[in-house]
């Protein structure tokens, strides 16, 4: 069986001093997000340069969860949802298709 891991950032700049109201209006989003069927993670890290930027990390197990994910009914919740009202710009995102991968590795270096 072929492994696969679909992982996205997603970085978020929000209006100055809304980052707590972001997280607390996103939690039912991202609590939905990680019940799903093929979610490996989805996190929310705040900048430590930059309070009012959130980077959000996801993983799903292949590209079917991940189509799945954006077909689900909390991801149009979530776009259109409470949250948006305090992103301040269109959001950057990484999506990369890992092939052979099914979650972290180790760091060689360390």
């Amino acid at each position: 069986m072929r492994r696969a891991l679909i992982y996205i950032t997603v970085k978020k700049k929000l209006k100055p001093g809304t980052a707590d109201a972001y997280l607390a209006a996103s939690q039912a989003y991202t609590d939905a997000t990680r019940a799903e069927p093929g979610n490996k993670w989805y996190e929310h890290y705040r900048s430590v340069d930059d309070p009012d930027t959130i980077l959000t990390i996801e993983a799903f197990d292949d590209a079917a969860a991940g189509e799945a994910h954006v077909n689900s009914e909390h991801f149009e919740q979530g776009v259109d949802g409470d949250a948006k009202q305090y992103i301040a710009e269109r959001p950057d995102i990484l999506y990369i298709d890992a092939a052979d991968r099914d979650g972290w590795d180790k760091m060689s270096e360390f």
